[in-house]
């Protein structure tokens, strides 16, 4: 069971994703409706063991954040995606690196790592053989800096430290879909698409037809996951009524909230 592999509690349940991954994860369109939703899934994956230190709990490899994901630890179908100068290196999202965070404090709002680098040789080393001398993690890029430029000049305004423009995803979620084959990736996917118009608007009104243009995947995928997610009680849906335009009766899009 997914649920099994890293332990959480109530205090590391949250994280917050930046709005423009949605426009950002647009050039997996087109490459099957299980990459963009497994390249989302990922990111926030990632982000959470970041943002909780979780690399300073458990040696955490791309097999087992695969298999966090659904996914045989062997399965390389994803593989562009998350590789060095892969898909989410490209589009700024992801960097591969030798430090991570081995312990995090939360003072007065700001989030302090400790990071393995910091820490004697000597504890490096020990914690290192456990790993591997080619040992390296993800970085979640959006996390620390937002843009380029903030990277450049040190400023610190990531999700992490600044939440605008964002949408909550919590683990309790991630960990729902995951463990229950009728979502997985794809219901983690389009459950964080709606938080992120719901999040905005209350509500939001859309076809399938609609909706599967904007998140990638086709109108049949959509509906199969849409109605697993309304199964599981993640979201509601309200049926809207016909309208008449030009003399014709018209159905109007039904409208989706969180749940």
């Amino acid at each position: 069971m997914t649920d099994k592999l890293i332990p959480y509690n109530e205090y590391e349940n949250k994280i917050y994703i930046p709005n423009e991954i949605f426009t950002d994860l647009r050039v997996l369109h087109g490459k099957g409706s299980s990459h963009v939703a497994f390249a989302y899934s990922y990111y926030f994956l990632i982000s959470w063991l970041y943002r909780y230190a979780k690399y300073g709990e458990k040696v955490i490899t791309v097999q087992l954040i695969k298999q966090m994901l659904g996914y045989s630890g062997n399965n390389k179908n994803t593989n562009y995606i998350i590789k060095k100068n892969g898909i989410l290196d490209q589009i700024g999202y992801t960097r591969s690196d030798t430090d991570f965070p081995i312990a995090v404090e939360f003072i007065s709002n700001d989030v302090i790592f400790t990071m393995i680098s910091e820490l004697d040789l000597e504890i490096q080393n020990i914690l290192m053989a456990q790993r591997g001398k080619n040992y390296k993690i993800k970085i979640p890029l959006k996390g620390l800096w937002r843009d380029t430029e903030s990277e450049v000049t040190g400023e610190y305004n990531g999700v992490f430290y600044q939440i605008d423009y964002t949408h909550e995803m919590t683990m309790d979620i991630f960990y729902k879909c995951m463990s229950d084959k009728r979502l997985g990736v794809h219901g983690f996917y389009l459950y964080g698409y709606l938080k992120y118009r719901c999040d905005k608007f209350g509500k939001y009104q859309v076809s399938l037809d609609r909706l599967g243009e904007e998140v990638g995947i086709s109108k049949n995928t959509v509906e199969k996951y849409m109605n697993n997610l309304m199964k599981c009680d993640l979201i509601k849906c309200i049926e809207n009524s016909c309208r008449k335009i030009d003399k014709n009766f018209v159905k109007e899009a039904n409208t989706y909230t969180i749940i």
